[in-house]
């Protein structure tokens, strides 16, 4: 089921993207190639942080691991880490814009408000799955009586959808402010500033424990700040690149 709404996802959110493709000068197969790069680089880019998060699992607890092969694999590769995939994705837009001889300021203008869009249902397919579960809670809490990751009959905090909600949020938000002329840093920091102050918020009502921790925080929790640190400071040099360049043209 989550291979499925991952699909879905990169599907839906190819389809809406194409809406605005004359716009910034694509074609239909240009979406479709450049859907099917990043999304193969947001597999990688997930995976990939997510056994470098379970590594210091893997050296504490040695003794356990040591020649069974099965069960390092399992651990190191049996889960993705958003933040990775994001990163792979972008990546993949590039590699893609570089291959097919496109412009990738143009590229981003397109991908970006869809971005939170393809998250929000992927979010749904962790929630079937019964990954990225919450806290328990008696009330609030629904409980998975077949999954394969998160233990049965304990009602757990649906945070999956609380981020899908934030995600969906987003978009709305992103679609209608790019419907104006904007520089992919105004697009990229209007997504990943809410997006990742929401997600360290959430992370507090998280009740799994393969995510790996940092200096006390979680390491989706740490990349949140990292993440929010750096789209200020490019808002606040493109921005003052812009003042100079008006400046001298005055």
């Amino acid at each position: 089921m989550y291979g499925t709404i991952g699909l879905v996802a990169l599907v839906i959110g190819a389809a809406v993207a194409s809406l605005r493709i004359k716009r910034f000068g694509f074609k239909d197969t240009d979406v479709i190639l450049a859907t099917a790069v990043a999304g193969g680089f947001l597999l990688l880019g997930a995976g990939a942080l997510y056994a470098l998060v379970q590594i210091p699992i893997l050296v504490r607890h040695w003794a356990h691991f040591a020649g069974d092969i099965t069960a390092i694999f399992r651990l190191l590769f049996s889960g993705m880490v958003f933040y990775g995939g994001l990163i792979g994705a972008v990546f993949g837009l590039w590699v893609f814009t570089k291959i097919w001889k496109k412009d990738f300021g143009n590229l981003l203008r397109l991908a970006v408000p869809v971005l939170p869009l393809t998250h929000g249902i992927m979010r749904i397919g962790c929630f079937l799955a019964g990954c990225c579960h919450g806290m328990p809670h008696d009330i609030l809490g629904i409980a998975f009586t077949r999954s394969t990751v998160s233990p049965n009959g304990i009602p757990f905090l649906p945070v999956p959808l609380y981020e899908s909600a934030l995600n969906f949020v987003l978009f709305a938000i992103l679609w209608q402010y790019s419907k104006k002329e904007r520089q992919p840093v105004q697009l990229i920091s209007l997504y990943a500033i809410p997006y990742a102050i929401g997600r360290f918020g959430l992370e507090f009502l998280r009740g799994d424990a393969a995510r790996g921790f940092l200096l006390g925080l979680s390491t989706s929790q740490f990349i949140s700040v990292l993440l929010v640190i750096g789209c200020v400071v490019a808002l606040i040099l493109t921005t003052d690149k812009h003042r100079k360049t008006r400046k001298k043209d005055f």
